[in-house]
């Protein structure tokens, strides 16, 4: 106790001359730390902007998730990633950074239609899927719905736009039938066969009626598509012991900065992904490009941090000779007298580094919104919420000033004083 209060004492003692050098010290560790926290919030709030502005305008691509096309293995099963399934698609849901999964999923049974137009009429087998409502919607007729409850009668479908140009630009005009477009598509009836088809005939196939309500891009070409519960509806009919599993999913990701990581996750599921990344790749160059600008900054007050706690320090040391000889004289050794001086810097750095940190960050924050209320032609560039300070952010000034402090302390006690004493 008494070698604590001796201590405490020192370092009283050592603060009575050297106000000055001081005062230089903490203003240099005022603005240091203010600075960068200032720049790291402007730099958070830029990035934030470019996601939302350039990020929305061109947002990630889909990323198409399917299985590899290979056999099976007949020494150890499925191998991995050949059939994706329901644990799958929850555990590809669950990834950081996914925003969204739709299921394209595969029927397990055979179909084909009869289709009445300009009272031709022509019967075909096809390629059926299941598929989420959110893939869809947007290319839902209006008054159509694409919904389905079990043992519904009639099975709204999609059809996708290459089918029909294919029909129009080939097959119409090779036959001499009329071409088709939506206005003739929407609402369309025709019967639809599951589990019949020219190949194959199920035991108990069951004969439905469709409904076309829509015409999308983001299906597979020269398919038709109902809802999922539909085709999980029949599937759970028409085959015993049905599980679910799907030909590809559709992920959606909340945005760029997590394309690479979730690419990078499904792929070690053994998975096929079919994207591309070069929107991904221009915006995140842009927020590196900002990224490097406020690298750049902190690196240029850095070096004015530096010097300025460097020669403070230095400063300092040299109006506490004759104190620091005394204690010498009195038996005091070098490791306790440089202790000393790299403490009590250390502590005077790491409190004013703290105070100026935590009040600059407040100070920013408030200031921020303030000139987002009074400007608000702002407003439609920068958002409230895009000026934040991390607890990184706060103590990075913090953690840089202290580790200068210790550094420039010890090196001027030892190099231009204990030689000395």
């Amino acid at each position: 106790m008494y070698k604590v209060l001796g201590f405490l004492k020192m370092l009283l003692l050592l603060l009575q001359k050297g106000k000055v050098y001081l005062l230089l010290l903490i203003l240099s560790i005022f603005v240091f730390s203010s600075f960068v926290v200032v720049i790291l919030g402007i730099r958070n709030a830029v990035s934030k902007a470019v996601d939302e502005s350039v990020g929305s305008k061109l947002p990630p691509d889909i990323i198409k998730v399917t299985p590899k096309i290979i056999p099976r293995n007949i020494f150890s099963g499925d191998i991995k990633g050949s059939e994706i399934v329901l644990k799958d698609y929850y555990k590809i849901s669950k990834i950081k950074g996914v925003k969204k999964v739709y299921r394209v999923m595969e029927v397990p049974f055979p179909s084909s239609v009869i289709l009445n137009v300009f009272g031709i009429i022509g019967r075909s087998d096809m390629i059926t899927y299941g598929v989420d409502y959110e893939l869809v919607k947007k290319d839902i007729f209006k008054g159509f719905y694409f919904s389905y409850t079990n043992g519904q009668k009639i099975i709204p479908f999609v059809v996708p736009k290459g089918i029909i140009e294919g029909y129009n630009l080939a097959f119409s005009r090779g036959q001499g039938t009329p071409s088709v477009n939506e206005k003739i598509l929407k609402g369309l009836r025709f019967k639809f066969f599951a589990g019949k088809s020219s190949f194959r005939t199920l035991s108990k196939f069951i004969e439905l009626e469709g409904e076309i309500v829509g015409i999308s891009d983001r299906i597979p070409p020269l398919s038709i598509c109902m809802p999922i519960e539909a085709a999980s509806y029949l599937s759970r009919e028409l085959v015993t012991n049905y599980r679910p599993s799907y030909s590809m999913l559709y992920v959606e990701v909340k945005s760029h900065e997590f394309v690479n990581d979730v690419i990078d996750r499904i792929r070690k599921m053994g998975f096929v992904i079919e994207t591309s990344v070069d929107k991904t790749v221009f915006v995140e160059n842009v927020k590196g490009f900002i990224s490097y600008i406020i690298l750049g900054l902190i690196a240029l007050v850095g070096v004015f941090a530096v010097i300025s706690v460097f020669i403070s320090t230095a400063l300092f040391v040299t109006t506490k000779v004759e104190f620091l000889s005394l204690l010498r004289l009195l038996g005091a050794n070098k490791f306790y007298i440089s202790f000393l001086i790299t403490f009590l810097m250390s502590f005077i750095v790491l409190s004013f580094s703290l105070i100026s940190s935590f009040f600059t960050q407040s100070v920013f924050v408030n200031y921020a919104s303030t000139l987002l209320d009074k400007y608000d032609v702002l407003s439609t560039f920068i958002k409230k919420e895009f000026f934040y300070l991390t607890l990184l952010d706060v103590f990075i000034p913090i953690i840089v000033s202290t580790f200068l402090a210790i550094i420039s302390s010890i090196f001027v006690s030892v190099r231009f004083f204990t030689k000395n004493v």
